[in-house]
């Protein structure tokens, strides 16, 4: 998978992207929850996000779930949200 560079955080590898692109609340909290339940310890996923009610709402769901919210990058209309176990 990719290597990615996190504002703040500097380059990380990337195991698994979660495309909600599209998708409405609920889908890509469920998918955050979903992910980081499945996840394994510092393991980092992307979630790619369009919706921007859910990009205010997913990152409280993945903290909830166990998980580290890295940094959110905007590219264009599409929101680039990092997690870690």
């Amino acid at each position: 998978m990719p290597e990615v560079e996190i504002p703040k955080i500097g380059k990380v590898n990337v195991s698994r992207v979660v495309d909600c692109t599209g998708q409405v609340c609920p889908k890509p909290q469920l998918e955050a929850k979903k992910a980081c339940k499945e996840m394994v310890e510092g393991e980092i996923v992307e979630m790619l996000i369009t919706n921007p009610a859910s990009i205010e709402a997913v990152p409280k769901i993945i903290t909830k779930s166990g998980c580290s919210v890295l940094g959110t990058i905007k590219d264009g209309n599409t929101w680039k949200l990092y997690f870690k176990k």
